[in-house]
C-alpha cells in the first residue's frame, strides 16, 4: 500500500511537471533566502533560490560581467576594445560550448519567463546604449559637415549598397547556389550585404571613444561621415517602412482610397507621429535642456530630478517608436541628440549611466543575443563559402568606396586606410541586427553563426591595426589651413585667448583690441581660464555662455575673467564675440583642453601668456612657472592652428592702446621680418593691426649683403618678397606701414640692432622660426634660454638686453596632415 501510494504520488508529480500550463500567480520573483532555516518556512522548499527570477538574472549578470572583464584584461593589451570581450563572452555561453539538456545550458537558456525577461532587459540595454551615444555626439558635426564628409558618408553606404546589388544579381548571381539549387535565399543575400554596407554612428563613435580619437581630425571626419550615412539610411528605412505599411493597409482596406493615398489610416498617423516627435525633440525638448543648464550654477551638478525625468522620457520615446513601427532605439537616439553634449547636463548623464550600461547591461544584451551561436551548424562547405563570399565582397566594396573619395580629396594614404577601416568596423548594431533577423526567421542559424564569427574577427583585428597606423601625436592635426595668412580678406578672426593668472587679463584684452575688430572684420575670442586640478577627483570644463548662474563654490571662480571680457564685448559690441570657459585639470592634460577647444571652434590663432611675469617697471621677474612653460611647449607641438606666446611688460607712459589715444600718441608696434613661414604669419597679423588708426606699424626687414646682390631663386624667399611687396609700396587700403631694411651679415649685428631699438616700441612681433637656418641667427641657437620663443624672441625676452617692451612670438600652424 505504501509502495502504491508512493508510486501514485510519483506519477502524479511527473504528469504535473510534464503537462502544467499555468503557474502560481502572482509570481514570487525573489527567493526567501539560501539558509536551511529559511527553506523550512518556504512552502516551495524544493525550488532552489537561483530558480527565482531576480536571483537568476543577478547571477547571469555576475557571470557575464566577470567573464568579459577577465577577457578584456588581456585583450586590451593587444589593442582590442571592450566589444570583442563582450562577443567572446556571449559565444562562450552559447550552444557551441553548452550542449542541450545540460544544467549549465538550462540555466542560461531563454525559456518560459526568461524569454520575456531577458528580451526586456536586453532591449532596455540596447536602447540606453543608443541614448548615451546620442548624448555624446556633438551636433556641430552635422552643422559643420563639409563636402568631404557628405561625399564619403554617401559613397560608403548608399553607393556601396548599389554596387553590391549589381554584383550579386548580375555578376555573381550564382553565389549561394549548389547545382542550380539556391542555398542562400534571395532575401538573406540582401539582408547580409545591406547590413555590411552600413556605418552606424554609435558603433563608429564608440570605437573612436575607446581609441581616444574622437577629438582628432580623422575621428571628426569619420563621425561626420557616419552621421551622414546613418541619417540617409534612417530616412530611407523610414520611407520603406511607411510604404510597406501603406501597401498592407491598402490590401486590408481595399477601396478606401483617393488615388494611391489612404485617407485616415494608421500608416499616415504613424508617419505624422514621427514628424511631430522630431519637432518636439528640436523645438521643445532641446530648449528645455538649455533651461536646465541655465538653472544649474557654474560648476555645480545637475539636480537628479532632471536626470530621472529625462530617462522617463527616453523610455516613453522607445514605446512611441515601437508603436510607429520603427526600431525602439530611434526615439532614445533622437532625444540623446537633443541633449547638449558636454558639461554640465550631457556629462552628468553619461557619468551616471555609462558604467552600468557599458559595463553590465550591454554585455548582457550581447550574451543573450549570442545564445543561438552554434558551430555545429558549420557542416556544409557550400553554406560557408557562399556567406563568406557575400561578406568579403561587401567589405571590399565598402572599403574601396570609402578610400576613393578620401583620395580624391587628397588625404594622405595612411589616413585614407585608417578612415576606411573605421567605416568598415562592425559592432553591436550589426550584431543586434543579425540577431533580430535570426529571431524573425530572416536568416538561418548557420548564417547567424558565420556572421557572428565575422563580427568577432572584425572587432578583434581593426582596432589594433588603427592603433598601429595612426600616430596619436597628430591627434589635433587638421586637413585644412587654419592660420591668419590663408584667411579670406575681411573674414572673422577667431582667437583662443588663454588666461593662467588674473594678471594676464588686461594685457590679453589690450592685445585683442590691437587686432582691430570691426563690423566688417570682426574678432571672435574664446577665452579659456586654465586652473590646476587640486582637491578634486575629476577634471571640470565649464562653458560660462551656457551656465549663466553664479557658482557658490569659489574654488574655481572665474568672475574676474568673465566680467573683464564681458566689458570688452560691450565696448566693441557688434565687432567682438566673446565666449568664456573654465578648465580645471592636471597640468599634463591641459594642452588637450586648449587644442580641443581650438579645434572645435576652428580658431586661427591661440595666444598663450609667457610663463614669466615682470614687475611694473619691467626690470625684475616676479614669477616663473615651470608648469606653464611645459604647457606652452606642448601646445606649440600639437596645436591645430597658429600659436602666439605673449610676453607682457609694462612700458611706463604707454601701457595700452586706450591710454595712448588719451595722450594723443600712437601705440608703436615693430615687426621684425627675417623670412620664413612664421615671419609671414606674424607680418599678416601686423597688417591687420595697421588698420587701427591708433596703431603705428613699423616693419623692419633684415637682409644680408648676399641676398641684395644675388638673384632670388629660393622659393621660400620668393614667398617672403611677394608678401612684402604691398608693404614696401605702402598700397594697402586704409593702412599706413613704415617699411625699412637693415643689412645684417652675422648674429652679432642683429644683437646690436635689437639693443638699439629695444625700448623704442610698445610691442614687438616676431616669428618663432624654430630650426630654420639663417645667417642672421647662426650661432645664437646654442645660447638660447627659451627655445619656445625662437632665437629673436629669446633675445628680446632676455634680461641682458634690458628690454622693457612687450613681445609677441608667432608660430604658424604646424600640424597639417
Amino acid at each position: 500500500m505504501e509502495f502504491g501510494d508512493d508510486m501514485s504520488l510519483y506519477l502524479r508529480d511527473t504528469w504535473r511537471e510534464a503537462n502544467t500550463i499555468c503557474g502560481v500567480l502572482p509570481m514570487n520573483p525573489s527567493s526567501s533566502g539560501i539558509w536551511p532555516s529559511t527553506k523550512l518556512q518556504d512552502p516551495k522548499a524544493n525550488i532552489e533560490f537561483w530558480n527565482y527570477m531576480f536571483p537568476h538574472v543577478e547571477i547571469i549578470f555576475l557571470i557575464v560581467t566577470v567573464l568579459w572583464q577577465f577577457f578584456h584584461f588581456f585583450f586590451k593589451r593587444l589593442g582590442m576594445i571592450r566589444f570583442t570581450s563582450h562577443m567572446l563572452t556571449g559565444i562562450l555561453l552559447s550552444k557551441s560550448f553548452m550542449k542541450e539538456n545540460t544544467p549549465a545550458r538550462n540555466f542560461f537558456s531563454t525559456e518560459d519567463y526568461k524569454d520575456t525577461l531577458f528580451g526586456l532587459v536586453g532591449a532596455c540595454s540596447y536602447m540606453m546604449f543608443w541614448f548615451l551615444m546620442g548624448v555624446k555626439m556633438d551636433l556641430s558635426l552635422v552643422r559643420n559637415t563639409g563636402k568631404k564628409a557628405i561625399t564619403i558618408g554617401l559613397s560608403s553606404v548608399l553607393l556601396s549598397i548599389t554596387v553590391c546589388s549589381f554584383i550579386f544579381f548580375v555578376i555573381l548571381r550564382d553565389v549561394g547556389t549548389k547545382k542550380g539549387e539556391p542555398v542562400v535565399n534571395f532575401f538573406e543575400i540582401i539582408f547580409i550585404y545591406s547590413i555590411q554596407c552600413l556605418s552606424s554612428f554609435p558603433v563608429i563613435g564608440n570605437l573612436l571613444f575607446e581609441l581616444r580619437l574622437q577629438n582628432s581630425e580623422l575621428g571628426r571626419l569619420a563621425m561626420s561621415s557616419a552621421v551622414i550615412s546613418d541619417f540617409s539610411t534612417s530616412v530611407l528605412s523610414a520611407v520603406l517602412v511607411f510604404l510597406k505599411e501603406l501597401r498592407e493597409e491598402k490590401t486590408r482596406l481595399g477601396s478606401i482610397f483617393i488615388g494611391d493615398v489612404v485617407v485616415g489610416n494608421r500608416p499616415l498617423k504613424r508617419a505624422g507621429t514621427v514628424v511631430v516627435f522630431v519637432c518636439f525633440a528640436i523645438y521643445v525638448f532641446r530648449p528645455l535642456m538649455f533651461v536646465i543648464i541655465n538653472r544649474t550654477p557654474s560648476g555645480r551638478p545637475v539636480k537628479k530630478f532632471y536626470i530621472y525625468l529625462i530617462i522617463i522620457l527616453v523610455f516613453g520615446s522607445a514605446v512611441l517608436a515601437d508603436w510607429c513601427k520603427q526600431s525602439i532605439f530611434i526615439g532614445p537616439f533622437i532625444l540623446g541628440l537633443a541633449v547638449p553634449h558636454g558639461p554640465p547636463l550631457g556629462s552628468a548623464i553619461v557619468q551616471k549611466f555609462e558604467s552600468a550600461v557599458f559595463g553590465t547591461f550591454l554585455p548582457f544584451f550581447v550574451a543573450t543575443s549570442a545564445e543561438e551561436f552554434d558551430t555545429s551548424m558549420l557542416h556544409s562547405w557550400t553554406d560557408f563559402k557562399s556567406i563568406f563570399i557575400i561578406v568579403f565582397v561587401s567589405f571590399v566594396v565598402k572599403f574601396a568606396l570609402t578610400t576613393l573619395p578620401a583620395l580624391l580629396f587628397r588625404m594622405p594614404a595612411n589616413d585614407c586606410l585608417a578612415l576606411s577601416l573605421i567605416m568598415s568596423f562592425k559592432g553591436i548594431f550589426e550584431f543586434g541586427a543579425y540577431a533580430f533577423g535570426f529571431q524573425r526567421g530572416s536568416i538561418r542559424p548557420v548564417t547567424f553563426t558565420i556572421l557572428s564569427l565575422y563580427i568577432l574577427l572584425n572587432s578583434a583585428i581593426i582596432p589594433p591595426i588603427l592603433r598601429r597606423i595612426y600616430d596619436p601625436s597628430r591627434m589635433y592635426a587638421g586637413y585644412e589651413k587654419r592660420n591668419m595668412l590663408h584667411m579670406k580678406p575681411n573674414s572673422e578672426l577667431r582667437v583662443l585667448s588663454c588666461i593662467y593668472r588674473t594678471d594676464d587679463i588686461h594685457p590679453m584684452i589690450n592685445l585683442l583690441e590691437a587686432t582691430c575688430p570691426s563690423r566688417e572684420s570682426p574678432v571672435a575670442t574664446y577665452v579659456l581660464h586654465l586652473m590646476e586640478l587640486i582637491g578634486r577627483a575629476s577634471p571640470v570644463f565649464i562653458s560660462h555662455r551656457l551656465q549663466t548662474r553664479k557658482s557658490e563654490d569659489t574654488s574655481y571662480n572665474s568672475e574676474s575673467v568673465i566680467a573683464s571680457f564681458d566689458q570688452f564685448h560691450k565696448d566693441f559690441f557688434g565687432s567682438v564675440f566673446v565666449s568664456t570657459y573654465t578648465a580645471i585639470s592636471v597640468p599634463k592634460t591641459m594642452h588637450g583642453d586648449i587644442c580641443m577647444l581650438a579645434l572645435n571652434n576652428t580658431t586661427s590663432l591661440i595666444i598663450l601668456p609667457f610663463h614669466q611675469t615682470w614687475s611694473a617697471d619691467g626690470s625684475a621677474i616676479v614669477s616663473d612657472s615651470i608648469m606653464i612653460r611645459k604647457l606652452n611647449k606642448s601646445v606649440l607641438e600639437l596645436s591645430p592652428c597658429s600659436v602666439g606666446i605673449f610676453i607682457y611688460r609694462s612700458n611706463n607712459g604707454r601701457r595700452t592702446i586706450r591710454e595712448t589715444a588719451a595722450n594723443f600718441s600712437s601705440y608703436q608696434v615693430c615687426m621684425l621680418f627675417l623670412g620664413g613661414k612664421d615671419d609671414r604669419e606674424a607680418l599678416t597679423l601686423a597688417k591687420r593691426m595697421a588698420r587701427n588708426a591708433r596703431i603705428k606699424i613699423t616693419v623692419v626687414c633684415l637682409v644680408s649683403s648676399e641676398q641684395r646682390a644675388k638673384q632670388v631663386t629660393d622659393w621660400d624667399r620668393m614667398l617672403d618678397l611677394e608678401l612684402l611687396r604691398d608693404v614696401k609700396s605702402n598700397v594697402l587700403e586704409g593702412v599706413s606701414i613704415i617699411y625699412s631694411e637693415q643689412v645684417v651679415d652675422d648674429a652679432s649685428q642683429i644683437s646690436t640692432l635689437l639693443k638699439s631699438i629695444a625700448n623704442e616700441y610698445d610691442l614687438f612681433i616676431v616669428g618663432r622660426e624654430k630650426g630654420r637656418k639663417s645667417v642672421f641667427t647662426e650661432g645664437l641657437e646654442e645660447w638660447s634660454e627659451f627655445e619656445e620663443l625662437g632665437v629673436v624672441g629669446d633675445l628680446l625676452a632676455s634680461q641682458d638686453l634690458k628690454c622693457q617692451t612687450s613681445v609677441l612670438v608667432i608660430q604658424q600652424q604646424q600640424q597639417m596632415i
